[in-house]
């Protein structure tokens, strides 16, 4: 045999035209082209080069490679009998068909005859006259017109599908549902689709043993139904396993018995009764009979659910030209024509049947009383002899039971149809590997035939003919197809909507078409959801529950697929959406949220050891209960950005990520190559985030100090860059101190909230945060305002303040202390007050131009003492009223209410009188008089406050010079209060000072100022905002 093969291959080389020549590889072009360099000539003339090649590739051709030559044979033959011990080893595993090919078809042939054939089912012949009996002419027919409105659209769905580029293959419907909506939706809607044709089937059989009772009484016995539906399945069952060849010989004697039965049926209409003195009822066609049953006569067991239920399946045939597609001259073509005309031919059939069948009798010989009374028809037995008499007298029969013969062959071949259909549907979802049950389904037979997935189809078969009635059947059947073309009409929709490239039917482009595919698509959708409703509420809530839970389950199961789907087009189009939308939504106080960027340092070999430093990463997520939106940046320092870097950054990346799975944390990952870690972070700062997804808050370790000296001052440089360019990108910062000493299991005891003058509202929020962590929600909170130039009186009102703020927040479980400090003390937290102060009112201003409220939020201690003071209290009306002092949280009736409030005085002389000292913030610079100026005359332009602001910064700059804080005896005064009173706390929020400067000796001073401050607490978050914090703590 091997022999004989040589021998083939050489003939056929030897034989083969002068152009044939092999594929030529890449490297067989650099090949020749360093031959030809090196001065190697060919005796042959020039011939054209192929695309590619130098003119000494195609010499060398013409030496080494032309037919007949030692190197042209073998290359060759070694290629061509590799290819056909492949080709061998593949036909073995039975995935390769070797079937001759298939003669093509147009669309009658191919599309429109089978489309007919499965659609004229048993239904035509045995429940046609009792629909028009129940429902009357006009229901029966808005029954007929609304089952062809479903098909209509879901034809044109599919019809706009297969033209769209090749999508309608040898996978039939489902392959097209697959590639459309993805693999998870496309296996959920084959299924359903499997097992509708398989119910199908069923229906079909059930009808013929029904037929057959009909015409043989004596077959009629207990549970005869089940048992001669069963022996038909098996015999079907074995038919197809017989090979598919048989069923091709008999197609076209099925079409003729098909074709006769509907010719009796249609010529015994004409001419019935065929016997005279029989029924009353039984008149022949009259117009006196149409009028009569024209309206509805439904009894007690029948409604129009029933009725649409009965009639749906005589429209389900309409894939049968996708389910064909692969032997069609022109799928997209034929598919559309085909199907169009099939459906529309069978809507005027069945709409004449139905007008006959209320022309020839009564409805109440119709609906069973064939015997001239009202008896009951309740019994199996009725049923059948109700049939039997109407065939006889009203069907035309040339020879005796001929139109029982037909209906019994018409059922069995479609029965047929279907067990050929199911099994290949069911083969090729199993060939996918979407899901692993069925994958013992995917083999061929070593003829080509799913006979393994034709097995499991009949036993699921044999299984529901136990059903044993055909109106039971009916209904499921229907809710199994309306399933799978409601998701088909989806997927149109979906597709036209979201306008995908690779989406291209005809006329796409054109709005007019483009409007029409939406229509139909989604007018399909609507209207089978609708049926489902309406043949039965309870099944059909069960259809969608299965298919529902199909695709689930699968998308649990499945992996990534290599093919695309709509649902991501969805996402993709949804998101972009939301992004645009969202920017302008952040500055609403309603939806303002942290938005963190942790700026997080990995060592990738302590990592790949198993020693991992994941503190950060857990400390953000107790912050955010694992939810929202975050992005973990890193930065890997490297001068060169080759691709050698590049590399190890994404291997960084895919670390972080699996970082974040292992911990929980829902958000992205981020590497950035850079010089130094410096430079890096402020890319990071500048770039993160799109739209309204721009991280708002950045999270980092604070520096530690207990490092070697040049690395520590190179840390805290670095900490120091870092906020400086947050804050100048209008981000807050968090800087966590004691990182390593985090909690991850539940703790008790207190939050501390040190509110130094600024970010109030921050600090609190965060905390509340925090405390709705499960590691931290027995922790109580306490919060601690610094007040400077105030009597006691008026610090405690200022708290009872704050305390009713919070309860009116639900943030009943609050302790406030208000502590009276020096204002030497307190500068270097107010050296920069007064421009931080104008900075906020501008963004106020700016953001609601046509409001008068200033500050939504006790944002800094003193919008407490503007809230309290009472004489601050004015009428609305007046010209230069802030809003804030007309806010009183509490009344005189509330004084029951009222919270206790602790006060503690700190300062070097004790309590100062408030008549002396007041509350002008007179040391802080011109706080009030830029409030002031912002409010009065009824806001005034932002250029009116420019010289206050350059007084103010002139101010702030005097001071900055005379530098009194560089010593660190204010931070040891300070941070013995917060000492004695939080050692013991849990966690310490505490304001972070502004910065005073970049210089080697100011952030020297800077850094040791907030150590000493916060010198014997375990563990600490410092916290600046970034005064773009808009969110309402307050009633």
């Amino acid at each position: 045999s091997s022999l004989a093969t040589a021998i083939r291959v050489t003939s056929f080389f030897l034989s083969a035209p002068r152009d044939f020549q092999r594929p030529r590889s890449p490297r067989r072009c650099r090949r020749v082209a360093m031959e030809s360099r090196a001065g190697s000539s060919s005796p042959h003339g020039a011939v054209p080069s192929p695309a590619g090649c130098s003119s000494s590739y195609e010499a060398d051709i013409a030496e080494h490679e032309r037919p007949g030559s030692a190197d042209y044979i073998a290359h060759s033959s070694s290629f061509l009998v590799n290819n056909v011990l492949e080709r061998g080893s593949l036909k073995e595993s039975g995935t390769v068909d070797e079937s001759p090919p298939v003669k093509k078809k147009g669309a009658f042939a191919g599309v429109f005859v089978p489309t007919c054939e499965n659609m004229w089912g048993v239904l035509i012949f045995l429940r046609f006259y009792y629909i028009v009996g129940q429902a009357g002419i006009w229901q029966t027919l808005c029954v007929v017109a609304l089952s062809f409105a479903v098909a209509l659209c879901t034809t044109a769905s599919m019809s706009s599908i297969a033209s769209s580029g090749g999508l309608a293959s040898g996978g039939g419907p489902y392959h097209m549902i697959s590639r459309a909506l993805g693999p998870v939706v496309g296996a959920s809607v084959g299924i359903m689709y499997w097992l509708a044709i398989t119910m199908l089937a069923v229906l079909e059989c059930l009808g013929a043993v029904e037929s057959l009772a009909m015409a043989v009484p004596e077959t009629e016995f207990p549970w005869h139904m089940q048992a001669i539906g069963s022996a038909f399945l098996a015999g079907l069952a074995l038919t197809v396993w017989g090979g598919i060849n048989i069923v091709t010989k008999l197609g076209l004697f099925f079409v003729i018995v098909v074709f006769y039965t509907l010719f009796s049926f249609y010529f015994g209409l004409f001419t019935a009764p065929h016997e005279e003195g029989g029924n009353e009822w039984l008149t022949g066609l009259s117009m006196a009979n149409f009028e009569a049953n024209w309206g509805p006569h439904y009894d007690r067991n029948n409604s129009f659910g029933t009725v649409l239920a009965l009639f749906y399946p005589c429209f389900t045939g309409i894939l049968s030209g996708a389910n064909r597609s692969d032997v069609l001259k022109d799928p997209p073509k034929h598919i559309k024509h085909g199907t169009f005309a099939a459906i529309i031919f069978s809507f005027f059939m069945y709409v004449s049947f139905f007008i006959l069948w209320g022309s020839v009798a009564d409805y109440r010989y119709l609906q069973g009383h064939v015997h001239g009374g009202n008896e009951d028809l309740e019994s199996e037995a009725s049923h059948f002899d109700v049939g039997r008499t109407v065939v006889q007298n009203i069907v035309w029969n040339p020879f005796p039971k001929s139109a029982f013969i037909g209906i019994i062959i018409a059922s069995l071949s479609q029965s047929l149809q279907c067990l050929i259909v199911a099994p290949r549907l069911l083969q090729q979802i199993a060939r996918d590997d979407i899901l692993t049950v069925l994958k013992p389904l995917a083999p061929l037979s070593k003829k080509g035939e799913p006979t393994r997935a034709l097995l499991f189809t009949y036993l699921v078969a044999a299984l529901l003919v136990l059903i044993g009635k055909l109106d039971l059947v009916a209904p499921l059947l229907a809710m199994c197809f309306l399933v799978a073309y409601a998701f088909m009409n989806c997927s149109c929709f979906a597709l036209t909507w979201l306008k995908s490239p690779a989406w291209r039917p005809d006329w796409i482009h054109q709005k007019r078409w483009r409007a029409a595919y939406l229509f139909t698509a989604g007018m399909g959708f609507v209207l089978c959801l609708a049926i489902m409703i309406t043949v039965n509420a309870l099944w059909a809530l069960v259809a969608c529950v299965l298919a529902l839970g199909l695709y689930f389950f699968i998308n649990w199961k499945l992996e990534a697929r290599e093919w695309g789907s709509a649902m991501d087009g969805i996402q993709y189009r949804l998101a972009l959406r939301s992004l645009i939308h969202l920017e302008g939504s952040q500055q609403q106080c309603v939806n303002w949220r942290p938005q963190i960027l942790i700026l997080y340092r990995i060592n990738v070999a302590e990592e790949l050891q198993g020693i991992k430093h994941h503190e950060i990463l857990r400390f953000s997520a107790q912050l955010r209960k694992s939810r929202g939106f975050c992005v973990v940046a890193c930065v890997l320092e490297s001068e060169r950005r080759d691709e050698l870097a590049m590399k190890r950054a994404a291997e960084e990346k895919s670390i972080i990520k699996e970082i974040m799975a292992e911990e929980g944390i829902q958000g992205f990952a981020e590497v950035v190559v850079a010089p130094t870690w410096s430079e890096g972070t402020s890319y990071i700062i500048q770039l993160t985030g799109i739209g309204g997804l721009v991280p708002n808050t950045v999270l980092l370790d604070w520096p530690d100090s207990s490092s070697e000296a040049v690395v520590a001052e190179q840390e805290k440089k670095d900490f120091v860059e870092v906020l400086q360019t947050a804050l100048v990108a209008k981000k807050a910062v968090l800087g966590v101190k004691g990182l390593r000493d985090m909690p991850t299991e539940i703790v008790h005891g207190t939050i501390d909230i040190w509110w130094m003058i600024h970010d109030g509202g921050l600090l609190i929020l965060l905390s509340w945060l925090l405390s709705q962590h499960r590691v931290w929600r027995s922790c109580h909170l306490r919060v601690f305002t610094v007040a400077e130039n105030v009597s006691e009186e008026r610090a405690k009102g200022a708290g009872e303040v704050l305390t009713q703020t919070l309860r009116q927040r639900r943030l009943i479980d609050v302790d406030v202390e208000v502590i009276l400090l020096d204002h030497e003390i307190m500068e270097p937290y107010t050296f920069d007050w007064t421009l931080r102060v104008e900075d906020r009112h501008r963004f106020l201003r700016e953001l609601h131009p046509n409001s008068r409220q200033l500050e939504p939020i006790p944002l800094e201690i003193d919008d407490l003492f503007d809230m309290e003071s009472p004489q601050r209290s004015r009428a609305p009306s007046s010209a230069g009223d802030s809003p804030r002092s007309q806010r009183r949280p509490h009344h005189q009736g509330d004084e029951e209410h009222r919270a206790e409030v602790k006060v503690s005085d700190c300062r070097k002389n004790g309590c100062t009188s408030e008549a002396a000292t007041g509350h002008k913030l007179g040391s802080r610079g011109h706080g009030h008089s830029i409030e002031a100026a912002a409010t009065s005359a009824g806001h005034q332009s932002t250029s009116a406050i420019v010289p206050l602001a350059a007084e103010a910064a002139t101010t702030s700059a005097a001071t900055r010079s005379k530098s009194p804080f560089e010593s660190i005896e204010l931070g040891e005064k300070l941070g013995q209060i917060v000492h004695s009173r939080s050692k013991r706390a849990q966690l310490v929020v505490m304001n972070l000072p502004d910065l005073w400067g970049t210089e080697d000796d100011e952030v020297r001073n800077y850094m040791r100022y907030c150590d000493v401050l916060t010198q014997g607490l375990e563990r600490v978050l410092f916290v600046h905002s970034s005064g773009r914090e808009i969110f309402d703590i307050c009633d």
